[in-house]
Formats: structure tokens, C-alpha cells, sequence
């Protein structure tokens, strides 16, 4: 603590020891009293003209003049004064002067990231996995807490209570760093601690007239309130039970459904609540291990039922790629045929270009419709594939984990599909060059035909047979029908 900053704390201690009203907030220290000399005052004064870092502002109120006094009042001791000291704010850390305001403030609100007392001896600091209780250093900057892993036992635990008896978060109530001497902040911490560390274990909260009840059931059904001091006492073991609860592995829904049951067997009469609770825990760790032994050959059989389902899902993925590939062929030898066509027509000369652009265009409509049917029909195929995989491993996940789950399960059928969509996308790439080759071949064939058309076809005429004379008559068909033609005056053939 710097020399500035020493007599200002030293004067709100003095002014709190003989002040009528003390009310330290998250932001500000509010004090009411009188001066106690001329001294005090001109001190009191300077603060408010120089404010000392890291305090925002000090403000000294007289009601009777309705503003803060400066250097020009006289002294009185009779005047009541409000004296206002700003706090620093920042994010996720909260500052107090003194200890008793620091303990109530631990013992009552949702707490969380970092609590600094600027009267907490430095061998008292604790730590929880997300809180912080230190020693406010004056002379150095607050910094922010670091960000930490939530534990939410919300999910877990029916809270009927309207303002709601279970935390959100039950990190700032698991210690990591415990004391090396006790302290009133660590005191009232540890109060609300062991409040919070209960109702995350029971299975129930609620409210009768007025009191908080939490509750697990049984049978026998367990009910404690939740302002009981004793819990208090508990602490120690409610601490344990949470950490084997949460902090054990991934199966907390178990292992909390287990120790609410075993907490509520173990309840008797003539036992106080630490015997309660480490009794339930004992037990609650057997009944898990045998739970876990029972189930272990479960999960074996469900691991071999899986790798075989894995192997034979990836196996039809892999054949549908099969398959695709195997129309391909077919669907080339379909767009070859009008090449064909078009070359044996070259060769006969009795082909003609409508026909052969028919072809064409029949034949790239055809590949079209086979590839968008293949494509359609193994996404059906895939997408049911999926579904009914979905159901079937939702019996299989609660033997796995969520890592055990990606290695064996989904990771071998997504590399799968993942190569039939490599596949079908290079074969439809070879589809639609198909698709363009044939249109292409279909359009210059008509462009073709328009602008060098068909001539009309020659009748051969038979020679008509020599004259001897102009008046001979000349003879035209043949068979048993002889049509006879004769030579006019005029020199015009005329028939007989």
C-alpha cells in the first residue's frame, strides 16, 4: 500500500470505529458520522480535492447545505457528514476495505471470479475453481479473473424455490487452495458453501412458508433445511461427496442418482450430518463400482455389436460407390451407340441427320435420367441409413464415450460417405461431359442439315428406240399394252 493511499484507510477505519452508519457496497464504502476534529476534516478535504488512485472519487456530503463541504467550512463537531469512497470497478472482481462487509458479501450472494479484502492478512487466502479470495494491494491495478469451467448441477436437481436454491455454477464452491489460517471471509465463504454444495447433491428443492427445504429420496425421503447452521459442520464431507459427484469422470448423472439415494439410506436419528454424508459416500462408491462391473460386459458386447454394424454400414456406402461407377460404363456404351448408328449410316448412305440427331439427343437425355436416378436413389438409401443408425446407437452411447463414440463409431462411416461424394461428384463430372458431347454432336448434326439440304432424287428415263422416217410411229411401254406414238405435221409426238 502506497503512503497516499495508508492515512486514507486509516482515516475510513477511525471514521467507521466512531461512524453511526457503515454500508460497504460492490462499488462504493458509504459512511456516516461526524468529524471527530479539525484535523480529521482538513484531511477529509484534501482526499476529496486529490483523489488518490485507484478510487474513482470522494465525496463529503452535508445534508443541510445540500452539497459537499470544501476548505472554507468551519469545523463542527455536531455536523453529520456522508462520506463516499468510489471503489474501482472491473469485470468479474470485486474489492472491499474491510473484512466483515467482505465475509457478509461471501456468506450471502452468488459469488464468483475474484474477492479482494483489503483487511485480509495474507496467510488467509483461498482458492475455489472459480473464485478467488485475495488480499487487496492498494498500490496494484485489479485485474480480471481468469475464465473458467462451469459445473452446472441445474439439470440434475428439481428446483421449486422462485428464487432458486441451486447455483448455476458450482465452481466457486469446490475448493482447490485451502487457508493457512481462518479468517472472517473464509468463515463466511464456507457457510454458504456448504449451502450450495447440499442442494447440488439432493434431488429436490422447495419452499414451505417460507423456508427452503432440499430433499433426496429415498425410500427412506430425506428433508433438511437449508439454512440449517449445522451444515456448516458438514462441509468437510459435502465437499468430498461433490468432487466424486462432479469432478470423478463423465457419468455424473449416475453417480448423482446413486449418492442421493445412498444419502437418504443413510440417514438415522442419532447422526449428525458429516456421519450422514460420509457414510453415503462410502456406499455411493461401492454401489458405482458394482454398477461399473455390470456394466462392463454390456459395453463389451455393445462395442462388438457396434464395430460390426460400423463395418457393415461403411461396406454398403462403399458398394453404392461401386455401383455408381458400374453405370457409368453401362451409360457409356449407351452414348456410344448413336456414334455407331451415325457410322454404318455413313457407310450405307440411308441415315438421315434428324434421325441421327434423335440419337443424340436421346441418348444424352437417357445418361442424364440414369445418373439423376443413381444419385437420387443412393440418397434415399444413405439418409434412412442414417436414421435408423441414429436410433439404433442411442442404446449403444450410454456404454461410451463421447470420444470412444467418434473413433469407433462415426468417424469410419463418415470417411466413408465422404469418399462415395469424391466418387459421385467425378463421375457426374463425366456424366455431364457426356451429356455435352452428344448435344453438341445432336446440334451441329441439325445445323448441318439446314445449310446443305438434300437434293431431290433423279428418275431415271428409258431411250426411246430410232425413227426411219418422220411418219413412223414410235412404240412406248412393253408387256402385252403397246402404246403406239406418232409424229404430226407440226413435229409433235402424239399417242395412238
Amino acid at each position: 500500500m502506497t503512503t497516499t493511499l495508508k492515512p486514507l484507510i486509516d482515516l475510513a477505519r477511525e471514521f467507521a470505529a466512531r461512524a453511526g452508519a457503515v454500508d460497504e457496497r460492490v462499488d462504493s464504502l458509504v459512511l456516516r458520522g461526524t468529524f471527530g476534529s479539525v484535523d480529521e476534516q482538513a484531511q477529509w478535504i484534501a482526499f476529496h480535492e486529490a483523489v488518490p488512485a485507484p478510487f474513482r472519487s470522494v465525496q463529503i456530503y452535508d445534508a443541510e447545505i445540500g452539497g459537499d463541504i470544501d476548505a472554507s467550512e468551519a469545523f463542527d463537531p455536531a455536523r453529520t457528514v456522508q462520506l463516499t469512497i468510489v471503489k474501482p470497478a472491473v469485470d468479474g472482481a470485486i474489492a472491499f476495505l474491510f473484512a466483515a462487509t467482505a465475509a457478509e458479501y461471501l456468506e450471502s450472494q452468488a459469488v464468483s471470479g475474484r474477492v479482494l479484502s483489503a483487511e485480509m492478512d495474507s496467510r488467509a487466502i483461498f482458492q475455489a475453481r472459480g473464485l478467488d479470495v485475495a488480499v487487496w494491494d492498494l498500490g496494484t491495478a485489479i485485474t480480471p479473473p481468469p475464465q473458467t469451467v462451469p459445473i452446472s448441477p441445474r439439470k440434475l436437481v428439481k428446483d421449486y424455490v422462485p428464487d432458486r436454491e441451486v447455483v448455476d455454477d458450482l465452481s466457486p464452491w469446490l475448493i482447490t487452495t485451502r487457508p493457512a489460517v481462518e479468517s472472517p471471509e473464509f468463515i463466511g465463504w464456507r457457510i454458504q458453501a456448504a449451502r450450495r454444495l447440499l442442494g447440488a447433491l439432493m434431488n429436490s428443492a422447495s419452499t414451505e412458508q417460507g423456508v427452503v427445504w432440499l430433499q433426496a429420496s429415498g425410500p427412506p425421503i430425506l428433508r433438511i433445511r437449508a439454512d440449517d447452521p449445522a451444515l456448516t459442520d458438514a462441509w468437510e464431507q459435502l465437499t468430498a461427496c461433490a468432487e466424486w459427484v462432479f469432478l470423478t469422470g463423465s457419468d455424473i448423472e449416475v453417480r448423482h442418482l446413486i449418492f442421493a439415494l445412498e444419502l437418504a439410506r443413510a440417514n438415522r436419528p442419532d447422526l449428525a450430518l458429516p456421519a450422514i454424508s460420509a457414510q453415503a459416500l462410502e456406499a455411493a462408491r461401492a454401489t458405482y463400482e458394482a454398477h461399473v462391473q455390470s456394466a462392463s460386459r454390456e459395453t463389451l458386447k455393445a462395442l462388438a455389436d457396434l464395430r460390426k454394424t460400423v463395418i457393415d454400414e461403411t461396406q454398403k456406402v462403399t458398394q453404392r460407390a461401386q455401383d455408381l461407377t458400374s453405370g457409368l460404363w453401362r451409360d457409356v456404351a449407351v452414348s456410344a451407340a448413336p456414334f455407331v448408328i451415325k457410322v454404318l449410316g455413313d457407310a450405307s448412305k440411308t441415315t438421315k441427320p434428324g434421325i441421327a440427331a434423335g440419337f443424340y439427343f436421346a441418348a444424352a437425355i437417357f445418361i442424364a435420367v440414369s445418373f439423376g436416378l443413381q444419385v437420387r436413389i443412393n440418397k434415399t438409401f444413405l439418409d434412412n441409413q442414417r436414421n435408423a443408425r441414429a436410433k439404433w446407437f442411442q442404446t449403444l452411447y450410454g456404454y461410451i464415450s463421447a470420444n470412444e463414440r467418434r473413433d469407433i463409431a462415426e468417424e469410419p462411416i463418415e470417411k466413408a460417405v465422404a469418399s462415395y461424394n469424391e466418387t459421385r461428384f467425378l463421375v457426374g463430372l463425366i456424366y455431364l461431359s457426356l451429356i455435352i458431347v452428344l448435344v453438341w454432336f445432336g446440334v451441329t448434326t441439325l445445323l448441318d442439315r439446314t445449310a446443305n439440304p438434300t437434293p431431290p432424287a433423279r428418275i431415271p428415263v428409258k431411250a426411246l428406240p430410232a425413227r426411219t422416217s418422220p411418219h413412223q410411229p414410235l412404240r412406248v411401254g412393253g408387256g402385252n399394252r403397246p402404246a403406239a406414238v406418232t409424229i404430226n405435221s407440226s413435229g409433235t409426238p402424239a399417242t395412238k
